[in-house]
């Protein structure tokens, strides 16, 4: 029978699903709830894209001119009413740039030379000829404008006494760099005008970064600002799609007049106080935030609303100087073809906004201030105006709302950020002192919307499973990129959430191809095959859980649960898996999130692969089977045991341990192991285990790890490719199943590379091998090889955790992998696999389980099996004959003055050719005692006085026996001659 942990007083080895931080789900699964994160289709209607191309591109929408110049009559008014209105808090409002627009000529009239930088900036002509007007009278007028009431100082109660050290710095930076900045746009203008000519180095440089990049035409531009979102899809490994990825954005179009003005006065003042002036960018913003990020390491940024929309609507993430370059010549054309309105409604559309309280990720002021306060975005109020405008900055840190639309309970950075935007609406004038003090002093957490669930469409455990993995690897290239590693991201709540976030939202909207491993007939199979046999391993619970702290009853129902793998042992890649029966009612995922105890399946791993590697131990080393206590020095002490308490106090062989899955020999070498210092850690590294979750360093020097005490536990994925390292030869190919993902373009973004890791010599991994065949000959594992109906040079280890809450099996032949776990969530109450619920003994229905799926799977594909190959034995490993009872070459040893002498009986067994069979020593049982070691001779010397009274017995009875036939014999001679006389 298989070892059962019994771990109940030193380390925690109950079951423990992962308790994850509050992060996102995808990652980190919260086991005790029973919502998991999901991805729900978008829920914007149809007409979205048709509604965002009449804002950005009204003229091209609509022909009529007489219909146009009425929405822009009235537009118009509007504004000015708008104007009117504040006037009290402003001291002059900058017009509204109020440029007209004409569509380009067609493709096939333009030239086809190469275009020059002066091509980025010169407005095409009509096909008349005639150059369209730039109303540059009008830019004058409103520049003249905001010239004079950009020079106010602000309101009159202002002094420095007020600003921070930071505010005050930055305010002398902003004086000096000004100068700075105007001669630095004097030059710049100077310089694009004559981009034509025989200039300087530097611009000649600048326009060859962009010469390759025919300037888009305002259809294109305003076509790329007008897409919201690319549908990504994800595909089997044959190509065949799983699915379209559905977004859970939410998101609606407003028009600039149904803006409150406090919003659009809170963003500029916010995010570019001169949004008005520019021409699309700000020479000293730039050079401020470059001075800032030299000195400091971080910057304020130097980038205007229109290089905020063109970097999200025009350009890619990378990072390079050809795409700063481009965007600021993007701006600048952007500028050139779109009213400053346009710009500004553009991007109140587009930009992120967090989350809403059922959860959604929200995008658009729209369905910001509706999601959020539950008003229209024309009805906020100053400091509500205020908390959403500073939400596009870092929408993901500064959202109220967790992904389940929970309140968060840390609003500390929103809230200062809403107090940053209301300072800066005061700097510049656009609210008084007495608005300011009173919407800095309002208490906006009392504003915020409570939650509501929200109804969203099932997936399935393959979609969700594909998603986590391609926002990992989209994660982890963000993380990368940063210069951070992913323990340093995973354990920073802010920076998971910003990453996690960021790269979801990319994979949701940025028209991805994800291709994964998985074989659609085999994972089809899989889900049939565990169907059909799941009422075969466990009883359903139901009840009525009472919660101790609000009395509130909930009924629930509580079935055995699965989870399988299957991985090609070549490759590392995932054919396919199990990861639960019944998605509509349990959406835990079984397969690559839960964690649980792994039992006996550690041994190898932990115990006796480092232990061969290290020359401790071999397959005939023999080891005591005795009883184990470790005492504290709180007085407590562990007394473990083997499964059903059965010790045979007896000195077993390490290969016999193994195949019997005994925890007392197992904890003697683990406990040499620590004693002696080997990093088990790295060994468990070097197979996959992240140590943040799975398996920690804490974990490792407890005794207990070498039966399965765990803090967490790994995944049924992570146990399973750990366990491919022994069919790989002793090197670990990491187990994937996201094969590539391309970009909207087709352009490779992340393509899998898994190379191999040295983690066991071959000889160590052969002997590891040799040993593990045993499990299905003649060990715990003799259920399955009795139930596989085809033949396979199959290596198997079982396990069960404590109070058989987990139970293992996993098997493996040359080719493939296959790991098998079963047990219960106990989301409402601990419930365990019980021998005594009419199923059967626990490692026997689980091996039976086992079976049956991996005949359906040979039945379906016999080739991932790869049933005519062998492990092979390398020339590294020898054979020897050994003293079964000492596991040594026979040959004599002095104990305490007497010479033992043991020369059988005798067994073959392997060896490393570099390590093998020892000599017979006086200390040969390994993490044995002193006194155990003395009791092995203390026996054996009896054993020996007792042989050699029996040898001594049989000679004299031979004696005696030869006298008394001598005597008869002559008696017998003596009756013949006086006969014959």
């Amino acid at each position: 029978m298989d070892s059962k942990d019994s771990n109940q007083n030193n380390l925690q080895s109950k079951n423990k699903i992962n308790q994850s931080k509050h992060k996102a789900p995808e990652i980190k699964e919260n086991l005790e709830a029973t919502q998991v994160h999901k991805f729900s289709p978008p829920k914007k209607s149809d007409d979205t894209n048709q509604e965002l191309t009449k804002v950005i591109d009204r003229k091209a929408l609509n022909k009529k001119l007489n219909k146009q110049d009425a929405i822009k009559a009235a537009h118009r008014q509007n504004l000015e009413k708008r104007q009117q209105a504040n006037s009290n808090t402003m001291s002059e409002k900058h017009h509204i740039d109020g440029r007209r627009t004409t569509e380009l000529p067609s493709r096939r009239n333009r030239k086809k030379a190469r275009p020059s930088l002066e091509s980025w900036f010169k407005r095409p002509t009509s096909q008349t000829g005639a150059e369209e007007p730039s109303n540059d009278s009008q830019k004058k007028k409103a520049r003249s404008r905001s010239k004079t009431s950009s020079k106010d100082t602000g309101p009159s109660n202002y002094s420095l006494s007020q600003y921070t050290a930071k505010e005050k710095s930055q305010m002398i930076l902003n004086i000096v760099l000004g100068v700075f900045g105007k001669l630095l746009l004097i030059a710049l203008v100077i310089l694009l005008l004559g981009g034509a000519l025989v200039g300087g180095i530097g611009i000649g440089y600048f326009a060859n970064l962009v010469s390759d990049t025919p300037p888009p035409s305002r259809e294109e531009m305003a076509a790329k600002i007008n897409h919201l979102e690319q549908q990504s899809t994800l595909y089997y490994a044959s190509g065949e799609p799983i699915a379209n990825v559905r977004t859970d954005i939410v998101r609606s179009i407003t028009e600039l007049e149904d803006i409150s003005p406090f919003i659009i006065d809170g963003l500029i003042a916010t995010e570019d106080e001169h949004f008005r002036e520019h021409p699309g960018v700000v020479p000293k913003a730039i050079i401020r935030a470059t001075i800032e990020n030299l000195l400091t390491g971080s910057g304020t940024g130097g980038s205007t609303l229109t290089q905020q929309l063109v970097k999200q609507q025009l350009l890619t993430d990378e990072v390079t100087f050809f795409r700063k370059a481009n965007e600021i010549l993007l701006a600048l054309r952007v500028e050139n073809y779109f009213s400053k309105d346009e710009i500004l409604t553009a991007y109140l559309n587009v930009a992120s906004f967090g989350r809403n309280n059922n959860g959604d990720n929200i995008a658009g002021i729209g369905k910001a201030a509706e999601g959020i306060f539950g008003v229209k975005p024309s009805e906020v109020t100053l400091p509500q105006a205020a908390f959403l405008v500073g939400l596009p900055q870092a929408p993901y840190n500064y959202t109220p709302y967790n992904q389940y639309g929970h309140l968060r309970e840390d609003l500390t950075d929103g809230i200062e950020r809403m107090h940053e935007v209301l300072f800066r609406m005061y700097r510049e004038q656009k609210i008084t002192k007495e608005q300011y003090e009173e919407a800095k002093q309002h208490d906006i957490t009392k504003d915020f919307l409570p939650m509501v669930p929200r109804q969203e469409e099932r997936q399935s455990y393959l979609y969700n499973t594909i998603m986590k993995g391609a926002i990992e690897k989209l994660m982890l290239m963000k993380i990368q990129a940063d210069n951070l590693s992913w323990q340093e991201v995973y354990q920073d709540d802010d920076w998971y959430n910003e990453y996690y976030f960021e790269a979801e939202k990319q994979l949701q909207l940025g028209g991805y191809k994800v291709y994964s491993t998985i074989d659609r007939e085999i994972y089809d199979q899989l889900q049939v095959s565990a169907q059909a046999y799941n009422d075969q391993i466990g009883v359903t619970y139901d009840g009525i859980y009472t919660d101790p702290e609000t009395g509130h009853e909930t009924y629930y129902v509580e079935s055995v649960q699965t989870g399988m793998v299957v991985i090609e042992n070549a490759t590392g890649k995932v054919l396919g898996f199990v990861a639960g029966t019944d998605f509509e009612n349990n959406q835990i995922d079984h397969a690559f999130s839960m964690r649980r105890s792994p039992g006996s399946t550690i041994k190898p791993l932990a115990v006796y692969g480092p232990a061969i590697e290290n020359n401790l131990i071999n397959p005939a080393t023999v080891v005591p089977d005795t009883a184990f206590i470790e005492e504290y020095e709180d007085g407590s002490y562990w007394a473990p045991t083997n499964y059903g308490n059965a010790i045979s106090n007896t000195n077993i062989t390490v290969r016999r341990a193994l195949l019997r899955s005994d925890n007392l020999p197992a904890i003697r070498v683990y406990n040499d192991l620590i004693q002696r210092g080997v990093p088990i850690i790295d060994y468990l590294a070097q197979m996959g285990f992240n140590t943040v979750d799975s398996y920690t360093y804490e974990d490792t020097q407890n005794l207990a790890f070498s039966i399965g005490g765990v803090t967490t536990g790994p995944t049924v994925f992570e146990e399973t490719r750990a366990f491919t390292t022994f069919a790989n030869g002793g090197k670990y190919i990491e187990g994937y199943f996201i094969e590539r993902i391309e970009d909207a373009f087709g352009n490779v973004i992340f393509q899998q590379d898994t190379p191999a890791k040295d983690v066991f010599s071959e000889d160590t991994n052969y002997l590891m091998v040799d040993m593990l065949r045993d499990t299905l000959s003649q060990g715990t594992g003799r259920t399955a090889n009795e139930n596989l109906a085809f033949t396979a040079d199959w290596i198997m280890k079982t396990g069960i955790s404590e109070h058989s809450k987990d139970i293992w099996v996993l098997g493996s032949t040359p080719k493939v992998t296959i790991g098998s776990w079963i047990g219960y969530d106990s989301r409402y109450q601990d419930y365990t696999i019980d021998v005594n619920d009419g199923f059967g003994l626990e490692s026997v229905r689980s091996q039976i389980y086992w079976a049956k799926i991996v005949n359906d799977l040979y039945n379906l594909r016999p080739d991932i099996f790869g049933t005519e190959q062998t492990f092979q034995q390398p020339e590294s490993v020898i054979q020897q004959e050994i003293v079964e009872l000492t596991g040594t070459l026979p040959g004599t040893t002095i104990v305490n003055g007497q010479t033992y002498n043991l020369s059988g009986p005798l067994k073959s067994e392997l060896f490393k050719i570099t390590n093998p069979a020892p000599p017979l020593t006086s200390n040969f049982l390994f993490g044995a005692t002193e006194e155990e070691q003395y009791s092995f001779w203390s026996q054996q010397a009896s054993l020996e006085y007792k042989l050699r009274q029996q040898q001594q017995q049989q000679e004299t009875t031979t004696e005696d026996d030869e006298e008394t036939t001598q005597e008869a014999s002559e008696e017998v001679s003596e009756d013949t001659s006086s006969n014959d006389q």
